[in-house]
């Protein structure tokens, strides 16, 4: 990325004449160099314009992960039009809503077939025009459209390149999906800002081991996921097939980081110091904070993980326990949605919504989301505290934790998936959760429920939806939560898991 660009557009034109014939994509066996990365989007760009696509104009892109998704990203980027990213995965029903509520001028579930083509004029070098529109994780609820500027992706894309210093030797390997914000920033955007080649995997579980086999076989050095896909690598990944010593930065972030997962990531690949702990949001353009290269894996007392200290030209406070971020990179707002952004953007800072604590160092813990956390015995339990002793226990593959508020204080329910091949049965998988929780915080759950896999709600990255969940197992009454309710909830659980069952039984229907 060069100073003389104030947009993704000028930076693509840039590569395509500074680095014209080196690769910038491959997926599958498809490849693209930055000059035909150009030339694709430039004609595909004209088909649009010719379609009655403006500059400005917004455009849903419902589409599998792959070149083409790049391609027309690239291509509505020059012609200065904004795109909003769709999971495809997510029910048609659901996305339809989600798709009105920016409007689009169209929405394309793939690359326009050749036709007829206006001229191409070079957009305008306007760094506060809209970039893009970025769905929200949705953890608390439903998805919102962030607006996000040219100005803050250049300015994230500058804080990544502090960060991760790229050079002419890096290749990058990305696996979480586009429509997720570190996907698209990491692995679309920073590639052409950086100059190195990215190649890409097609996002799910099943194609972890294609991810770690491709670090290995074209040298990885760069990458990231959420925690929970390092976890499922460990399972997953024969570790005796796959040589991971070029990876350098591997991020960690997207979700509270646990330090078991770095552990047994290292333990099983034989790699130190390359698991980077971060964090970010949708709001601020991705990237918040970092571990850096070199500096030392911090877990406090009560085994919450150092996100690191915050990036270039970032800056970070908390308030009341909520952490506050303010920078370059903070977008714009949620589409057409004042009130929310009115919320979220107060003086000149992002409030977040998350929990977290800074050390005298200024190093960043991150508990979770405000709104999630559990309390307790007068102490405030992030969900994964509980959540990673449950899920320590033989024949869970999966726990969630959260609080139902009572007259008094918080009942802890423990929701846990059980592996497909559990020797144990649902009333030892309990009794063994409620002993591993009891150890690891020093008060037990009040419920443990065990179902069946896929049961607990889940972002499409794969975050837990602990609000959701919070939900399907008690509506929140109107006026607070009764003793009437208190007392039931301590009696008969099996209520409370057909409940749940029941839920998940409508949101495959429905959802």
């Amino acid at each position: 990325m060069t100073p003389d660009h104030a947009t993704i557009s000028g930076f693509l034109e840039q590569r395509a004449v500074d680095r014209p014939d080196a690769l910038a994509f491959a997926f599958q066996n498809e490849s693209l160099t930055y000059r035909e990365l150009f030339e694709d989007a430039g004609r595909i760009g004209g088909m649009l314009l010719h379609d009655g696509v403006a500059a400005g104009d917004r455009v849903a892109i419902r589409m599998e992960a792959g070149l083409d998704l790049v391609r027309l990203f690239y291509a509505l980027q020059r012609i200065g039009a904004v795109p909003c990213i769709f999971d495809p995965h997510v029910p048609e029903a659901t996305t339809a809503r989600r798709i009105a509520g920016i409007r689009p001028r169209r929405t394309l579930t793939e690359v326009p077939a050749a036709g007829p083509s206006a001229p191409l004029l070079p957009p305008a070098e306007d760094a506060n025009a809209i970039a893009m529109l970025q769905l929200t994780s949705g953890t608390s609820g439903q998805p919102l459209a962030a607006v996000v500027l040219q100005r803050n992706v250049l300015a994230s894309l500058q804080s990544s390149r502090d960060l991760l210093d790229p050079g002419p030797n890096d290749v990058l390997v990305g696996w979480v999906p586009p429509w997720h914000d570190l996907g698209l920033l990491r692995f679309i955007l920073a590639p052409v800002c950086f100059g190195v080649p990215c190649h890409l995997i097609a996002p799910a579980v099943k194609t972890i081991p294609e991810w770690f086999a491709t670090m290995s076989d074209v040298r990885g050095t760069i990458t990231g996921a959420p925690d929970f896909a390092w976890r499922m690598a460990t399972r997953l990944v024969d570790a005796g097939a796959v040589d991971l010593r070029s990876l350098r930065f591997a991020t960690n972030g997207g979700e509270p980081v646990r330090a078991s997962t770095i552990a047994a990531f290292e333990s099983r690949f034989g790699l130190t110091g390359v698991l980077r702990p971060g964090y970010g949001l949708a709001e601020a353009t991705l990237g918040v904070t970092s571990t850096r290269t070199g500096e030392s894996l911090l877990v406090d007392e009560r085994g919450n993980v150092s996100c690191g200290q915050p990036l270039k030209n970032v800056e970070v406070r908390i308030d009341d326990d909520q952490i506050l971020v303010r920078g370059p990179a903070v977008f714009a707002g949620y589409f057409e949605d004042a009130e929310a952004s009115q919320r979220v953007l107060r003086d000149g800072w992002l409030h977040t919504g998350d929990s977290g604590a800074l050390d005298a160092a200024g190093n960043l813990y991150v508990l979770g989301r405000q709104r999630v956390m559990i309390k307790r015995g007068g102490v405030t339990w992030a969900p994964r505290e509980i959540e990673e002793a449950a899920q320590s226990v033989s024949g869970v593959r999966l726990a969630a934790a959260v609080g139902i508020p009572s007259a008094q204080t918080d009942k802890i329910v423990v929701v846990v998936e059980t592996a497909a091949a559990a020797e144990q049965d649902a009333a030892s998988i309990r009794r063994m959760v409620r002993a591993a929780v009891l150890q690891a915080i020093g008060i037990a759950p009040d419920r443990v429920l065990v179902q069946e896999p896929r049961t607990i709600p889940r972002t499409s990255n794969g975050k837990i939806r602990h609000a959701v969940l919070r939900d399907q197992l008690i509506p929140e009454p109107a006026h607070g939560w009764p003793e009437d309710y208190v007392r039931s909830f301590s009696g008969v659980p099996e209520d409370f898991e057909r409940g749940l069952q029941g839920e998940v039984e409508k949101r495959k229907k429905f959802s």
